[in-house]
């Protein structure tokens, strides 16, 4: 089993008042004695279209206010509340922080995020209608080449170099040849879902944009002869073991 996994307790709430109250709550219960409630936004201007966050920095000293713009580190360990993120900006914050115990994602645009939503199932807070279809899980050979990667891959390194490129866009190549449907927002937020960050998630979600429109990155890696097979069989067997 792979070992890459979120192993902290996760959340999404919606941009309503309901919404944003139960995401306060949330993570001021998350937060424990010594720890900080890092509130993060793109912008530092973005705090002021949200009374009740811009409140809860400014009244409470175990509260601090982050940003994405430019180096983003939580202000932790402690609770992360993020306030109208995509993937990308979930991406970073988990690559440059250290000592998340919680997080919290306020939506502004349901779709920008569903994929990690699908994959991660975390607590639906507020208004939850926008997540009765979270959509499509991943085709299982897929989810099984990618559990193999997160393995395989240094997330310490960039995918777009070295070992890792190679790696990463042989076994899409060796997915595409086979015919295996690829979904590229499904991916970047599967991979959310199980350890890779900062750039990473959205630069796999890239070369299967590419790959789908007939492009072949370059590769060194050789993927063996059966290797989709072998994906098969591997899936197979678990289910066996059900």
């Amino acid at each position: 089993m792979f070992d890459h996994d979120v192993d902290y307790p996760t959340a999404v709430a919606s941009s309503d008042d309901e919404g944003v109250a139960a995401a306060i709550e949330w993570s001021v219960r998350h937060l424990q004695d010594g720890e900080t409630l890092s509130v993060w936004t793109f912008l530092k201007s973005n705090l002021r279209n949200c009374t009740e966050l811009e409140k809860l920095v400014r009244r409470h000293r175990d509260v601090e206010h982050i940003t994405g713009r430019g180096t983003t580190v939580s202000a932790g360990p402690g609770p992360v509340l993020m306030a109208w993120a995509d993937m990308d900006d979930i991406g970073k914050l988990v690559r440059s922080s250290r000592g998340i115990r919680s997080l919290c994602v306020i939506t502004w645009n349901e779709d920008a995020i569903r994929p990690w939503v699908t994959a991660l199932k975390p607590d639906i807070l507020g208004d939850g209608s926008a997540w009765e279809d979270l959509g499509a899980d991943l085709d299982p050979v897929v989810a099984e080449a990618l559990k193999g990667l997160t393995r395989t891959v240094n997330h310490n390194n960039t995918i777009s170099a070295g070992f890792e490129k190679d790696q990463v866009v042989g076994v899409l190549l060796a997915l595409r040849d086979a015919r295996v449907p690829m979904d590229a927002d499904a991916m970047q937020g599967w991979v959310l879902a199980h350890g890779w960050s900062d750039k990473n998630p959205a630069r796999l979600a890239q070369y299967v944009h590419d790959i789908n429109a007939g492009k072949r990155p370059r590769t060194r890696s050789r993927i063996r002869a059966g290797y989709i097979d072998t994906l098969r069989e591997r899936i197979a067997s678990e289910k066996d073991d059900v």
